[in-house]
């Protein structure tokens, strides 16, 4: 194989003034992610900002929940099965405690009973006795379970931050900073930072106060778990959720720490992104969520050490199948190389696995992709999408199809009847094709700046750190160094997939990794020296790292320069 960069390198636009008491670098980097002057030290100080009107039935919702706590009803918090629903669940149930309340809590199986409200759950609930149902992180589009809650004579209060269809539920309460009329401030809140917000107006200021560290810690896993925009009030809410975790961690989290070989102190969004919030959805994806949720609710260290322990071994079952679905999923997706938006389904797929396998395919082809697992005569699709195409809405236009579907810009998932799945594939195809106005997007990397070898130290990885939490919306910046030394290459990962190496660059040498480019091992060798983009990090010894984003011969970057393609004219879609 021969020696290539796999995407399009979008250079940098030349740097502008550098305000007072910011790095040049970190300035050029805020610049390029379209920061002006003025708004730079507000982004880096990520303070919290003033309130600004309320979401639309909020007040509403925290007053049916104090008539509920005064009359001792029975409530029960019904959240998703993900880090975000499952995060957001323990942060309402643990208000709730604050408030001298013990509340029930309540995940769906999701292969027994699928994604949000369902009708079985309901009427089991109502017969347990449930008066009041509040949803974390599912419910906007729950609109035959809003009508069959009020039958049952249960007040539903929804909280969610998922794109809301036409047609609303008739909810008791309906919390959702993207409804339509909605004034709030913050519309691309996690489903926990609208459960935190909900808390806060519950408890008021002075016991929020009290229990502001733990909440707060709880929002940052969701936060960063679900890959949402680290920017605003996320950013704000994710910087102080970690510094929380990292001084005083909750007892379940300590324990999840400790088992996944992580340090306490130098915890970030990449550690949550990657170590943390997988091993917590790593429940839900195998069987059920319920371990997860204990783990984040119990004051017990015998009982989280021992959850912590099974999260760990549902997460090693969950990289199997993951490697298994991928490998399936990217057969099965060459066969159709020219499509718009990559759609392949099997029986064999487990349903809480295919939303890794979307994320593979859209890194392979970069384009939107969607992967169907079928259990019988129905399908059920995980999407992940590419800048240009909003996943949801373009589901919505496929509404006369599918049975039930919802999501985000970037992340949706459906259920469609498996005779229906080859008029979805044309559907969404033709959708995709008029959304990028018939322009086939390329994978790239947007470059934030070149940097001279010399520079290249750990004082400027400590000036970068000033650019965390990084991840969606906010990614670590990708630097450009040219023509630099690379040797003692090797081949790591269970199926030798990634590539580990060091880089020289001017006088020092770092430690390098590069996810799933194994195969390159031995083109790299050739070549000797490259072309690269990278980020920086620290490794578990603490020292500078680089992951290499991409790379390629010496002079790639210039052949990238002759395109052309600079700034916010490139359509990116990494």
């Amino acid at each position: 194989m021969s020696l290539v960069a796999q995407r399009r390198w979008i250079m940098p636009t030349k740097p502008g003034n550098v305000p007072d008491g910011i790095p040049a670098l970190v300035a050029q980097v805020l610049a390029c992610r379209g920061f002006a002057d003025a708004e730079m030290a507000t982004f880096l100080a990520a303070r919290p900002q003033e309130d600004g009107p309320p979401m639309l039935d909020l007040d509403r919702a925290a007053e049916r929940l104090r008539r509920a706590l005064a009359a001792r009803e029975r409530i029960v918090v019904y959240g998703d099965y993900d880090v975000d629903g499952i995060a957001g669940s323990a942060i309402l149930v643990r208000a709730f405690r604050q408030l001298g309340a013990a509340v029930a809590a309540y995940i769906p199986n999701r292969y027994e009973e699928g994604y949000g409200l369902n009708p079985g759950a309901l009427r089991q609930l109502a017969s347990d006795g449930a008066k009041v149902i509040v949803s974390v992180d599912c419910g906007v589009t729950a609109v035959t379970e809003a009508a069959l809650a009020r039958e049952l004579g249960i007040d539903l209060i929804v909280t969610d931050h998922h794109h809301p269809p036409a047609k609303l539920p008739e909810a008791y309460a309906l919390v959702n900073p993207r409804r339509p009329g909605d004034l709030s401030p913050d519309k691309d809140l996690a489903g926990a930072g609208v459960a935190l917000v909900l808390a806060k107006r519950l408890l008021g200021d002075l016991a929020y106060a009290l229990r502001q560290d733990e909440l707060l810690q709880l929002c940052a896993l969701a936060t960063v778990a679900d890959v949402v925009p680290l920017r605003a009030a996320n950013r704000v809410l994710t910087r102080a959720g970690l510094e929380a975790l990292n001084r005083a961690p909750l007892v379940g989290i300590r324990a999840l720490v400790e088992r996944s070989g992580l340090k306490l102190g130098r915890v970030g969004a990449g550690e949550v992104g990657f170590v943390l919030g997988p091993r917590l959805n790593a429940a839900g994806r195998i069987a059920d969520a319920e371990d997860a949720l204990r783990l984040l609710l119990t004051e017990d260290a015998a009982e989280a050490k021992e959850l912590a322990e099974r999260l760990e071994q549902r997460n090693a079952e969950r990289q199997e199948l993951t490697r298994q679905v991928v490998a399936g999923a990217r057969e099965r997706a060459a066969d159709r190389t020219d499509a718009w938006a990559t759609i392949v389904a099997d029986a064999q797929w487990p349903a809480g696995i295919v939303g890794l396998g979307a994320s593979r395919l859209v890194e392979d082809y970069g384009r939107p992709a969607i992967v169907i697992a079928i259990d019988g005569d129905e399908g059920k699709g995980s999407c992940r999408s590419i800048a240009g195409v909003h996943i949801a809405e373009a589901l919505a236009d496929c509404d006369d199809i599918l049975i039930k579907h919802g999501g985000h810009a970037m992340a949706a998932g459906f259920s469609v009847a498996v005779s229906r799945i080859p008029e979805l594939v044309d559907r969404l195809d033709a959708i995709v094709r008029e959304r990028l106005q018939g322009v086939r997007p390329v994978p790239t990397v947007r470059v934030d700046a070149e940097i001279a070898p010399e520079l290249l130290t750990a004082k400027l990885a400590v000036e970068l750190a000033s650019l965390e939490p990084c991840g969606a919306g906010n990614p670590r910046p990708h630097l450009l160094v040219r023509d630099v030394r690379v040797y003692d290459i090797r081949q790591v990962g269970a199926d030798a997939d990634h590539l580990r190496c060091k880089v020289t660059v001017g006088r020092f040498t770092f430690d390098a990794m590069a996810f799933r480019r194994g195969d390159h091992a031995e083109a790299m060798t050739d070549a000797g020296r490259v072309d690269a983009v990278v980020t920086i990090g620290s490794g578990l010894r603490g020292f500078v790292e680089l992951e290499l984003r991409d790379f390629g011969p010496v002079g790639t970057a210039a052949e990238m320069e002759a395109v052309g393609v600079r700034g916010d004219l490139a359509p990116s879609v990494a």
